[in-house]
């Protein structure tokens, strides 16, 4: 079972692998026609109506059009609003197809005395991704529609008017006989089989890789743009608690990424002794500190009224810390005390010697982004090169852990012991310093904005590897802070930059 969102993700995933959005739509009208043909039982001459709207599921109303008059049926389709209206370009390619056939008329938009009399009526008006109350010209359509005796009445994915999501009908909906939905089912389609009646699940072609493999559709359907009235923390506000006098890049680099993901707020906090330092680095990050050269159990408590204070969305703990015993306690005690408040948080480099499966066990809000050494000390698990045994360990870890899992690999593994996914963007020159610093900061700064850590750290993996073969493929050095040059072009282009990358 998958969300619209889901759903939009795999079919954006699936044009990154090179299949384009056309070749889904006519699959997924070839499926209504044929579901249709097969209900008719071959009574060829009997008369079907297609109502289209001006997107893609008006598309897939036209290919099921195009392919019932092929075997004989008297097709018509009926637009809800005129031609130089449609939105959706491979709905226009199949629009401009059927104008040029006699076999199948095309009526003026909104003629509701075209639904009359009808053996058929088919119902693409609306398709997964519209919400809300039916308004004119649809509202009528349907109205109509339902008003009117058809031997059978076929819903295009999800019937018009009713959410796919939640299954709530504001006003009104297309009462339909059946629903052929696309690819896998909609939890909204169970809820509510007054209209929906019964429910077919039709295969359209989409490859599992698009599900199982990170994409761009990940990163433009599940981060959303930022809204016209957006102020400052709107966004998010993170904070990052790094660096030590021997270590001073690595908190940088996590503070900036974040920025970059697209929080308005990055809060820096490292020993007094490199505040001077931190702060040099970039004006963007607001930087604090607490005395010392290195975290102690002494700065806990100051940490912890920052955090009382900015009230930050997400935290992260770990880059460029050192192994100091004092410090190892004191990440075990900020741990307890964010995962209290139930505050997402990312541990990642020294905070990662905290970790023991079998001792720790989290909210479900804590990602964790070890290489294979470091699951290796948290687990005992040794990962080899057989990726469905890496996959499996991963995800044992990550159910007995109650975390989201990011191991950091040739072929990264995402779990939070339920779902899983893998990510094959990266290189080996992204075994230079600080690479997984950036990921660290990539994570924090995505979970504000996607709200969900899971996907946050899907979608960093996938940015973080993508913007280092942007630069291998480019002729550039792939350094840690030219990642973070070209994270905003990757992230704002994604489907754009990986057919650059990888076609």
């Amino acid at each position: 079972m998958i969300t619209t969102t889901d759903m939009k993700v795999l079919e954006t995933n699936s044009v990154a692998l090179g299949i384009p959005l056309n070749n889904l739509m006519e699959a997924a009208g070839k499926s209504i026609a044929d579901f249709v043909d097969s209900q008719l039982k071959g009574k060829r001459g009997l008369r079907i109506v297609v109502m289209v709207g001006k997107g893609g599921n008006g598309g897939d109303g036209l290919v099921a059009a195009r392919y019932l008059s092929s075997i004989g049926y008297m097709v018509e389709v009926l637009p809800a609003y005129p031609s130089s209206e449609v939105e959706h370009p491979d709905a226009l390619f199949n629009l401009k197809i059927l104008k040029k056939l006699d076999s199948v008329k095309i009526h003026e938009p909104g003629r509701l005395d075209v639904l009359e009399n009808k053996d058929v009526i088919i119902d693409a008006l609306l398709g997964t991704g519209v919400r809300g109350v039916l308004r004119s010209p649809l509202k009528e359509l349907v109205d109509k529609a339902n008003e009117v005796e058809a031997i059978l009445k076929i819903a295009a994915d999800t019937p018009s008017g009713l959410n796919p999501d939640t299954g709530e009908v504001h006003g009104t909906a297309f009462k339909a006989h059946y629903t052929v939905t696309f690819h896998d089912l909609k939890p909204g389609l169970l809820k509510n089989r007054e209209y929906t009646g019964e429910i077919i699940v039709a295969n359209i072609g989409i490859p599992s890789e698009a599900e199982k493999y990170v994409g761009p559709g990940d990163v433009i359907h599940r981060v959303p743009p930022r809204p016209r009235d957006a102020h400052k923390g709107s966004s998010g506000r993170v904070l990052v608690i790094a660096g030590s006098k021997r270590y001073v890049g690595a908190a940088y680099l996590a503070a900036q990424a974040p920025l970059l993901a697209g929080v308005d707020l990055s809060f820096l906090v490292v020993p007094e002794a490199i505040r001077g330092i931190a702060a040099g680095f970039s004006p963007d990050v607001i930087t604090l500190s607490y005395p010392g050269d290195y975290l102690s159990v002494d700065a806990v408590s100051l940490i912890t009224k920052y955090v009382e204070e900015l009230k930050p969305h997400a935290i992260a703990i770990g880059p460029g810390l050192g192994s100091e015993s004092e410090t190892l306690e004191a990440v075990k005690k900020l741990t307890g005390y964010i995962v209290e408040r139930k505050i997402p948080l990312v541990l990642d480099a020294d905070a990662l010697k905290t970790v023991k499966l079998g001792v720790d066990r989290f909210n479900g809000m804590v990602v964790l982004t070890p290489h294979r050494g470091e699951f290796r000390n948290i687990t005992n698990y040794t990962i080899t090169e057989n990726l469905g045994e890496a996959l499996q360990l991963v995800e044992t870890a990550a159910k007995n852990l109650n975390a989201v899992v990011l191991l950091k690999a040739p072929v990264d593994i995402i779990s939070n012991g339920e779902k899983t996914r893998l990510n094959k963007t990266g290189n080996p020159y992204m075994a230079v310093g600080g690479t997984g610093d950036v990921l660290t900061g990539l994570v924090t700064g995505l979970i504000p904005q996607v709200k969900n850590v899971f996907h946050a750290a899907c979608i960093a993996a996938y940015l973080n590897g993508l913007a280092g073969d942007y630069l291998l493929k480019t002729n550039k050095q792939v350094s840690a802070s030219n990642i973070l040059k070209v994270l905003p072009l990757v992230k704002s282009k994604p489907l754009e930059i990986h057919r650059r990358v990888y076609d």
